[in-house]
């Protein structure tokens, strides 16, 4: 599932993105609930915000069921974030408990894509042409 929630810090895009994480959460829960699900996207917020104000906590209370396997990066240095500009990291990858297992293979890798870095003129030219985000890549070991 592809998404980009809404952009903005004023209260109307933090309630509309909480929202949507709520309908996407229900969706998920109710029409694929043994299903391999991968949810990703430009969320357009953070992972570490506080619990009361986390526009993810229907998938962060229910860790049961969901993991977003780019927490490390989000708690680690923004070296790594998706965002850089701003810097913060707002792209993330969701999974359901389905893929739990592949994801612990020591094959699995997550982390963000620095194109940039393979370009001449670096950062500049990839904002200009390409994304002002960097993408989030996941690379999990499916089934033999």
């Amino acid at each position: 599932i592809n998404n980009h929630l809404k952009a903005g810090g004023d209260a109307g895009d933090i309630e509309r993105r909480t929202g949507g994480c709520l309908l996407l959460e229900e969706y998920i829960s109710q029409n694929l609930a043994s299903e391999n699900v991968i949810l990703l996207g430009d969320l357009n917020d953070v992972l570490t915000d506080a619990e009361e104000e986390n526009v993810f906590k229907p998938f962060l209370d229910e860790i049961t069921n969901y993991q977003f396997v780019d927490m490390e990066i989000a708690e680690g240095s923004s070296i790594d974030w998706s965002y850089p500009t701003w810097p913060s990291h707002l792209d993330h990858i969701l999974i359901t408990n389905e893929l739990y297992g592949e994801f612990n293979e020591s094959s699995s890798e997550i982390r963000t894509l620095k194109i940039d870095e393979y370009l001449d003129d670096g950062w500049s030219e990839y904002e200009q042409n390409i994304s002002d985000h960097r993408p989030v890549g996941i690379k999990l070991k499916l089934g033999e």
